[in-house]
Formats: C-alpha cells, structure tokens, sequence
C-alpha cells in the first residue's frame, strides 16, 4: 500500500511539475535521494528536465542520465555535472580552503550531490565538444554513451572518449555527421569495447581498418554501419576477418559495398543472430 502511494505521488508529481517547479521547488531540492532519484527517471522518460531545473533534481543515487527526450538539456547541464565529480568537489574544497587561490575558484560552483554516473544519453544540435570533453574527463567509470543526431559534435570530442572512459562497452554516435577516421582512431585503445554506432558518421575504410586493430577487436560484437556511404568492401572485409566476434552487424545505405561483403559474411566464421544490409542494384 505504502509503494502504490509513493507512485501515486510521484507521478501527481511529474503530471504538474512545470507548476510545482514554479511555486515548490524548495520541497523538491529536500526530497529524499531515492525518491529524488525515481522522479529523475519518470522526469526524463517525459523530456520535462531542462537546464533549469536539472541542479533541483541531481542526487547521488541516479546512475542512468537519460537526456535522449530531453530538448530542453544542453552543454549547461553537462558542465554542470561535470562540477558534481568526486574529483572536481574536492578540488574545489582545496581551493576554498587556500586564501591565495581563492580567484582560481570557478563561478557556479554550488556545492551539490556527488555524481557517479555510468551511462549517459544525449541528443541534439545543443550539445558540443565544450560541454561533453568536460564531462567525460570527470566520469573514467562511464560504461555506455549514446551522442545521437550531435551534429556539432566532432573528433575532439571523440578522442576525449577514447582517452578518459578506459571501461567504456557501448558508444553510439548515430547522426553525429562531423566524426572522421580521426575520432574513431583515438578509440583504439579501448580495451572493453563491444557495441559501436556510427550510422551516418563520415567515416571510411580507415576507421573499419582502425576498429580491426584496435584492442577492443576481440571484444566488439555489435555495429552499425547504416549511411556510411565512403565504406568499401575493402574495409568492411578487413573488419569482418579481425573483428571474429561480430554477432550484429548493420550497413543498409553503404552504396560502395556491393555483393563481394555479403558473400563474405561466412556462417563457420561469424555466428551473426542479426544482419541488416542492402546491397545497391546495377
């Protein structure tokens, strides 16, 4: 009875949030952390998390940032969560208790629940390189990030992924038309990897030739290769022979790949439980 009235009042919650932001956003600020953290979720399933109200609801138990519905979350938010790090609050605390770097203290700097996140989920022309590189440098223990449609987006970013989230298993960077062979280079070093998107990424041969050298090759058993229109059967079949592993593998629109890749995708090699392909007619 108790669990069926907490939902009731979660969800009368997330039904008149704009209202409550407005006029009791100090009682949200003082909910408990786990009530806090369930209406993170029910919140952001909504899209209703904003810049503006985001600092009212972070707390320490959330795991899964889900910004996917969000419009309104922008490189803002990210900074923001950025500061919340073990790492950057304690930084921050050596500073203030030094008077002579007291101007070195950044502004906004509110003190606010430690943040561990292991997931993270963005979309949108609102999100750069500025914000992201922030973030991930402060979260190494990140395991899945999904940069979806990020069109401003581009390698730097990438590169900061590859370099600071060591422990990372699913990077999904669909419609982030900016990445090159570059970005995807500096993911070599990975070593956890086993999902990896970039539909509609401008990448070609050399990234496959990259991910088939790297040393999550072992490790990666999922792809999606979906509008990669520079991929050519060379890569592709460079990937298929170093990547052994591959069980899920997609690339409908790759107008270079023709009938040659698809001949190629050996049963006694490759134990595929999905393929998705289309081969262009002549």
């Amino acid at each position: 009875m108790v669990a069926k009235l907490v939902a009731l009042c979660e969800y009368a919650i997330a039904n008149h949030f704009n209202t409550i932001i407005l006029t009791q956003s100090s009682t949200l600020i003082a909910l408990p952390v786990n009530l806090k953290a369930r209406l993170f979720t029910i919140l952001s399933h909504r899209g209703l998390i904003t810049d503006d109200n985001l600092p009212l609801l972070l707390n320490c138990r959330t795991r899964t940032f889900d910004f996917r519905d969000c419009a309104g979350i922008t490189d803002q938010s990210l900074i923001l969560m950025a500061r919340c790090s073990l790492t950057a609050q304690i930084e921050r605390k050596r500073l203030q208790s030094s008077p002579s770097n007291q101007n070195e203290i950044p502004p906004h700097t509110t003190t606010t629940s430690v943040l561990n996140p292991s997931i993270i989920y963005v979309r949108g022309i609102h999100i750069t390189d500025y914000g992201l590189i922030q973030f991930v440098q402060q979260y190494p223990s990140l395991r899945k990030i999904r940069v979806q449609n990020c069109s401003q987006i581009t390698d730097e970013s990438i590169i900061a992924i590859g370099t600071y989230c060591l422990r990372l298993i699913e990077l999904d960077l669909t419609g982030c038309t900016k990445i090159t062979d570059e970005g995807i280079n500096g993911l070599r070093q990975l070593t956890h990897l086993r999902s990896l998107g970039l539909t509609q990424t401008h990448i070609t041969d050399n990234s496959l030739i990259s991910i088939g050298q790297s040393t999550f090759h072992h490790t990666l058993n999922e792809i999606n290769l979906k509008m990669c229109i520079e991929i050519t059967d060379d890569g592709f079949l460079f990937l298929l022979k170093h990547c052994p592993n591959l069980k899920t593998i997609g690339f409908i629109q790759c107008p270079k790949l023709t009938e040659r890749s698809r001949q190629n995708l050996n049963p006694q090699t490759h134990q595929l439980s999905y393929l998705v392909w289309t081969i262009p007619v002549e």
